[in-house]
């Protein structure tokens, strides 16, 4: 998984664990697991960091905040924060039994808001540095949210694999209402050719609410 999803995850991570009303033994082992897993998320995500970036790679997960503070990318704070980060994840993994209801709601109410805002500042160093640019799907799907396509599908030859270099790229959407007009059609179709970095002819856009049955079924063969 690419440096922005593991961020994701963790911080999907937190706001499950926030949701977690440990009444019993089953969600008390819910939060520890969310718990563990959020800390693990965020130090994986460092250490990836590191090794894009051919920084010197520490021995130790709490050595991962000094690598990146003498980089220059994270602060004294947050390098302190990371060896918080690194002993409360060790303390979940190896000794969890001993952690009561009072403890998990200690890391869940003290430490995770401090860990969203690690989580943001490592989101901008791989940002800013270059690392784990978007994926063209990630970029497609951004401009779909957009004009509120409810299903793209790609079609022939790239989605066969059959695709020459200088392939058109056939895709097929469906929006949410019925009619669809002309300027609309070509500006998703402009944005798509330039999120994928092709000229606007190279793009053949199909909107299956206007489309004749034939094509459609064409299109979904």
């Amino acid at each position: 998984m690419e440096i922005r999803g593991v961020l994701a995850e963790a911080a999907s991570g937190i706001r499950r664990a926030r949701s977690i009303v440990p009444r019993g033994w089953l969600e008390l082992s819910a939060l520890r697991w969310e718990l563990y897993a959020v800390l693990q998320n965020v130090l994986d995500a460092m250490a990836m960091i590191v090794a894009d970036l051919g920084l010197r790679k520490p021995s130790t997960y709490a050595g991962l905040g000094v690598a990146l503070r003498e980089a220059g990318l994270l602060s004294g704070e947050h390098e302190e924060l990371v060896k918080e980060v690194a002993a409360t994840r060790n303390v979940l993994a190896h000794a969890y039994r001993k952690l009561g209801r009072e403890d998990l709601e200690r890391i869940t109410r003290d430490l995770l808001p401090r860990v969203a805002g690690l989580i943001e500042a490592l989101a901008r160093v791989a940002e800013e540095r270059g690392l784990d640019p978007p994926s063209p799907r990630d970029r497609l799907s951004r401009v779909f949210e957009r004009h509120g396509v409810v299903l793209a599908y790609l079609f022939g030859s790239r989605a066969r694999g059959t695709a020459r270099e200088d392939s058109d790229y056939d895709l097929a959407v469906l929006l949410p209402r019925e009619e669809v007009g002309v300027v609309e059609e070509v500006a998703l179709a402009l944005e798509l050719a330039e999120e994928l970095g092709v000229p606007p002819d190279k793009v053949d856009l199909v909107v299956l609410n206007k489309a004749d049955p034939g094509l459609v079924a064409r299109v979904l063969r």
